[in-house]
């Protein structure tokens, strides 16, 4: 197992480098992050390396994040709607609720796989050896 800290390039998506850019400069909190990774490739400290994550789990997570909230957001909304509930206001109160039961499933999530080590990344190649280090 490797330490890396991972840079990210952009926070927008764009095919440049953030700090040439004011506007993404100021959206980013954090530009690397710390992983433990599998040492495949026989990196050694100061290596410059390409890590890979596991995809599986990766997409699973991404869904529950980024799309669960929502789901659950919709579904409530059509539940409630169904079930005559109230004006359109209760209806968009019951969609938040669905929204913010959500948001917590995915930091139960999170959490869970922080703790199983459930998201794995793997060192797969040393772009540039640090002998020196």
């Amino acid at each position: 197992m490797a330490q890396v800290a991972v840079h990210r390039e952009t926070a927008c998506g764009a095919a440049h480098s953030c700090a040439d850019c004011a506007g993404c400069e100021k959206m980013m909190t954090r530009t690397e992050n710390m992983v433990l990774a599998y040492n495949d490739a026989g990196a050694n400290p100061g290596d410059m390396v390409t890590v890979r994550s596991e995809n599986g789990n990766f997409f699973k997570t991404a869904a529950i994040v980024y799309i669960l909230p929502l789901v659950l957001a919709v579904a409530f909304y059509i539940g409630a709607t169904a079930m005559s509930l109230g004006s359109e206001g209760i209806r968009a109160l019951c969609a938040g609720g669905g929204f913010v039961i959500g948001i917590l499933l995915a930091v139960v999530w999170d959490r869970y796989m922080k703790k199983v080590s459930g998201l794995r990344f793997h060192i797969v190649e040393i772009k540039r050896a640090c002998s020196g280090m």
